[in-house]
């Protein structure tokens, strides 16, 4: 089966009353997405956990739908609370490489730089060019021997600026170091193929581009990291080892008892979800991404550079510069244009008077297109700048 873009769209009922420009915050819920939470919940409230062994299967087919979708394997894929945790378990898994030294873009998210600061790395930053751009050249000539990794977001949050992710992770196999991604601002309008890429690790979000509601982190972890997982719970042990105490621990013991150390984890990326289970987001997760496959990730990014020429020209036309180059080689589904005055204010005054929804982001107001927008809601947000007067920056 296959979806076009106008037919995503009729999926999303918030998109009768609003114009959603504000993808890269967060998405409404689809009604594929909400239906599925109901369910779960309705099922829980009827039957408590009884479906408790059909919700172990279903995560492992959500968590082989991802693997696809990212270009990774099955063993390689952890569902954590956030983007952020899953970069301070990479921040963790470099540190227990040897890894010291991180290089890092100036205006990174800080999902991106605080779990690796907080981890006790040193991180380098590249500075951003004055028209938004990091160019291959920068990053290469910022590479230093004490670099022992680079970490960063293919898409940046507060420009769109689309990092040549290929040409980065080519320094990084030449130098045999270990690249980390932020996909956060990629996953669902964006192409990831972290084997083809021979990254290292991908950490993403499950409420922007994805469309899955709050509450779900994914986590990649690549050869050799699985070998230096940060933490474990009683189901990270090997299912044969379940419900033991001390699972596979070197004991010995003496006349008060014994001494149990070490124990031996699942050597695969799952053994970092350690207990319980975040079901409802499962259910979401899954239905989200069978939407994302029916569009194709390819046709989306197609879809937003589209509008995003149409918004960037009728943005130029009335005098506005957005902070990073219109090229579609290196542009999103994000626009960022200084005004005048505080964005914030802007923002607010969209949706009181257009009900066009953004957010005040890179010293400016930031507009995203997604698939589910169209050239309609471009000239609803042209118009609402001219009905509220904003002015350039």
């Amino acid at each position: 089966m296959s979806m076009t873009p106008a037919e995503v769209r009729a999926l999303f009922p918030s998109l009768q009353e609003l114009v959603w420009l504000n993808a890269a915050a967060s998405s409404p819920l689809c009604t594929p997405v909400a239906n599925a939470m109901r369910q779960h919940v309705d099922d829980c409230e009827r039957r408590g956990d009884l479906g408790f062994p059909r919700w172990l299967a279903q995560r492992e087919a959500v968590r082989a739908r991802l693997a696809a979708f990212v270009g990774a394997h099955p063993t390689e894929v952890a569902f954590t609370p956030s983007t952020s945790f899953g970069v301070h378990v990479i921040a963790q898994c470099l540190k227990a490489r040897g890894v010291t030294e991180v290089l890092t873009l100036e205006h990174e998210f800080p999902s991106t730089t605080v779990p690796l600061l907080f981890g006790g790395l040193t991180v380098r930053g590249v500075r951003r060019r004055p028209d938004g751009s990091y160019p291959l050249d920068d990053i290469a000539a910022a590479l230093r021997p004490s670099t022992g990794a680079v970490a960063l977001s293919l898409v940046q949050f507060n420009s769109g600026f689309r990092v040549d992710v290929e040409g980065v992770a080519r320094l990084c196999r030449d130098r045999r170091i270990p690249l980390a991604l932020n996909g956060a601002q990629a996953l669902g309008h964006v192409p990831i193929d972290v084997h083809a890429l021979g990254a290292s690790f991908l950490s993403m979000t499950s409420h922007k581009w994805l469309g899955a509601g709050y509450g779900t982190g994914m986590l990649v972890v690549a050869e050799p990291f699985l070998d230096v997982l940060p933490m474990a719970g009683w189901l990270s042990v090997r299912p044969e080892a379940l419900w033991q105490a001390f699972p596979e621990t070197t004991r010995v013991d003496d006349a008060q008892g014994f001494v149990a150390t070490g124990t031996r984890v699942r050597r695969e990326a799952s053994a970092l979800e350690g207990g319980g289970g975040m079901w409802l987001n499962c259910h979401a997760l899954d239905a989200a991404l069978a939407v994302h496959e029916q569009v194709g990730v390819a046709t989306t990014l197609a879809h937003v550079t589209g509008l995003q020429a149409t918004l960037r020209a009728g943005l130029r036309s009335r005098g506005f510069s957005p902070n990073a180059p219109d090229d579609p080689a290196f542009s999103s589904g994000i626009c960022v244009v200084p005004v005048q005055g505080p964005p914030e204010d802007v923002v607010r005054a969209l949706i009181k008077e257009a009900r066009v929804v953004t957010t005040p982001r890179g010293g400016g107001v930031r507009i995203s297109t997604h698939v589910f927008n169209t050239d309609e809601d471009v000239a609803r947000l042209l118009a609402g700048f001219d009905a509220v007067g904003v002015k350039p920056g």
